[in-house]
Parts: C-alpha cells; sequence; structure tokens
C-alpha cells in the first residue's frame, strides 16, 4: 500500500490510502550492496564504509577499513571490491579464500569456500576451495558472476549461462534460456529470465514469477538423507515489495534490494536416538526505501538484528516513491496531531479497518498552492 499526506501547517492530518499501487521503482542495480552469509550480514553504509552484525567466531565481521562498491559474504568469510577495484577479504580461511589476487576488477562474488573477481574485460579469476573444480573457471568473457557452495555460473554476453563445479543437482546444468541476471546458492542456479520471469534450476527447480531482484540462501553441505527444511528463495516483486515463498513472516513497505542466508542444524533423533537430522535454517534482510536495513527469520547470533541508527547504500538506479506523482484514493483516517507538534509518526486503519499500521513521514517542502508537503518514507505494521 502507498499513502500519499499534503495538509497545511496545524490542520488535521488526513491520510490517504491507495487500493492499487501507482508508484513503480526501477528495477536496475549494480553489484551486492548486502549480503547475507551462514550466520551474518554485511553490507556497505552510506559514506561507502562497510558494516557487518551477527556470527564473528571467524572474525567474518570485522570488516577492514577504506571505502567500498560491493560486498559478498561466504559462509564464513566475506570478500568486498574496494571504490578503486581491489578486492579485500576477511573471515574464515580454510582453502585460501581470504587471499584474493592482486588487480582491478568490476564484480566480487563469493561462494560456500572459493571466490570469484570479474576483470574489466570480462575475465574471472576464482580462488580458494576447488574439491569440485568450482576455480576452474570458464575463460570468459561474461558480463556477470554467481556463486553457489561448490560451483560457479557465469551470464555470457549474449545472456546465456555457463557453469562450472559441481553439477551433482544440476545446478551447473545451462538452463535453454536468455537472462538478465543470475544468482546461485546452495546446490541451486537462479535467474531472472529476459522477459522477468525468475526461475530455478538444480537441487530446487521451481518458477517464482515476474521478479526484479532475487536471492537464494547458502548452506553447508548435508552429510544425511535424513534432511528438512528448505534454503530460502526471496526476491522483489516489480512494485518492490517483497516475495519470500517459503518463509511464514515476511516485513510489509517498499524495498530496494533482499538477500538470504542461513545455516544447517543438526541434531539426533530417531526411535533409537541415533540418527542425525538435519535442518535448514534461514533468514533475510533486506533495504527499505529509506535505507534502513530490516531483517526476519532464524535470529541465531543476532544475525536478524541490524545495527540500529546505520543507513546502507541505495542500488545504482533505484528511485524511491515520489510525493509529485498524483494517485487517487478514499481518505481513510483523520489522526487528531497538529503539525507544529513535529509529527513523525503516525496510525492509521486500512479501508477495512482491521489492520493497524505505523508511517514514517519526512517534510517535502511547499507545493504550488502553498500547502506544505510530507512525503512517506517508511511504513509497517504495528507489532
Amino acid at each position: 500500500m502507498i499513502v500519499k499526506t499534503i495538509f497545511k501547517w496545524s490542520m488535521w492530518l488526513t491520510l490517504i490510502a491507495m487500493s492499487s499501487l501507482c508508484l513503480l521503482i526501477p528495477g536496475a542495480y549494480a553489484g551486492s550492496i548486502l549480503s547475507a552469509g551462514a550466520d551474518h550480514v554485511c553490507g556497505i553504509k552510506d559514506d561507502s564504509t562497510l558494516i557487518c552484525w551477527g556470527d564473528n567466531s571467524q572474525n567474518q565481521a570485522d570488516p577492514p577499513d577504506g571505502t567500498f562498491k560491493e560486498v559478498s559474504a561466504g559462509f564464513y568469510f566475506n570478500c568486498a571490491l574496494s571504490t578503486e577495484g581491489t578486492v579485500a577479504c576477511w573471515g574464515r580461511d580454510t582453502a585460501g579464500e581470504t587471499s584474493p589476487p592482486p588487480g582491478q576488477f568490476i564484480q566480487i562474488e563469493t561462494g560456500g569456500n572459493h571466490a570469484c573477481a570479474l576483470g574489466a574485460n570480462g575475465s574471472p579469476i576464482c580462488w580458494g576451495a576447488n574439491d569440485s573444480s568450482q576455480v576452474s573457471y570458464a575463460p570468459g568473457p561474461f558480463q556477470q558472476l554467481t556463486l553457489g557452495d561448490a560451483h560457479s555460473c557465469s551470464l555470457k554476453a549474449d545472456e546465456t549461462v555457463e557453469c562450472w563445479g559441481d553439477g551433482s543437482s544440476g545446478q551447473a546444468n545451462i538452463a535453454a534460456d536468455t537472462f538478465s541476471s543470475i544468482v546461485a546458492g546452495y546446490q541451486t542456479t537462479c535467474g531472472i529470465k529476459t522477459d522477468g520471469v525468475a526461475i530455478c534450476w538444480g537441487k530446487i527447480e521451481q518458477s517464482y514469477g515476474y521478479l526484479t531482484q532475487i536471492d537464494y540462501g547458502m548452506m553447508g553441505q548435508e552429510t544425511s538423507s535424513v534432511y528438512t527444511g528448505s534454503p530460502i528463495f526471496c526476491g522483489l516483486k516489480a512494485d518492490k515489495t517483497l516475495s519470500c515463498p517459503s518463509m511464514d513472516t515476511v516485513p510489509s513497505g517498499i524495498f530496494s534490494y533482499v538477500t538470504v542466508g542461513g545455516h544447517i542444524s543438526s541434531y539426533l533423533g530417531g526411535c533409537c536416538k541415533n540418527i542425525t537430522y538435519y535442518e535448514f535454517k534461514g533468514f533475510a534482510c533486506g533495504i527499505r526505501e529509506n535505507g534502513v536495513v530490516a531483517c526476519w527469520g532464524v535470529n541465531n547470533n543476532d544475525r536478524a538484528t541490524p545495527p540500529v541508527g546505520i543507513t546502507l547504500k541505495q542500488p545504482t538506479g533505484f528511485t524511491p516513491p515520489s510525493s509529485n506523482t498524483a494517485c487517487s484514493g478514499e481518505p481513510v483516517a483523520v489522526i487528531g496531531e497538529d503539525l507544529s507538534l513535529h509529527v513523525s509518526k503516525a496510525k492509521y486503519n486500512t479501508l477495512t479497518g482491521t489492520q493497524i499500521l505505523w508511517i514514517d513521514l519526512t517534510f517535502g517542502g511547499a507545493n504550488e498552492a502553498g500547502d506544505l508537503t510530507w512525503i512517506l518514507s517508511n511504513y509497517g505494521e504495528v507489532e
């Protein structure tokens, strides 16, 4: 739901609720500015410095100093692309994954325990674990890279996909489609086709409808056939609301980016208490239209509790809703609060009167008629 508010100083606040969405936001973005690993998250702040939270047992939540334009989280390590085009990595180092090569690059991607970077000429270079030939990269040229647990995929100039590494579940198969972007998770590869439909192949084979940005959860290698749960898939719809089909609770509101993480939890069970069960426990985080991060899902190590008071960069090409766009709607509620008291939050009922929401307003100046305009910057359900 989009809300537009226009009123005069010292007048009662009238909220207009839209029965249909009238603001569409371009889905263009370049590079990952928020990325989730097994139990941690890293993002790029407004000043281009890095911030991480969650599990720090492997120093994966202690980012380096400097300014960066991309960040990518593996299981327990991360790599980031500096504003100068060099790569820095930190966290657990089991196979050299935190030792990137020197040089200038235009994209950085991490997998389970390996990483790849894309050069300006479209040629990749990979490092780290190579037990499934996941760093034995194809020569390119490519326009995008994406890495899963132990496989790697690329988007070629002709919009087709090429993969290498572990293909035990079909995740390295070449999909017979053309794509605008691709993403990989645990034994699964996904992409947004050039017709706008998001599909996945490999461990999970499914179509998710029309989406503008997607992410798929990573996790450790499963070692038992007694396994429950599924890695999480999330995406943004054309109206920039969230779509996370396998999650019970998803926040409302406008988002510019979404990322998914998680881990496998093991426990003993069965009739004889000697069978090990494995369960995927996932979470997700997204950037709201005002740059504030929201996270949801299983909150191990406070990975779904982002720091308070920080805002992240917005993806390239993201345009938040504008109060200058004319929409029509029905008056929903009148809030009895004088604006001279500086209204920053208000509550209102929807048309049905069954749901309470909160809103954040920012002052947008005066319009041609001399009315003071306030712009909706955030909103959601009252918990």
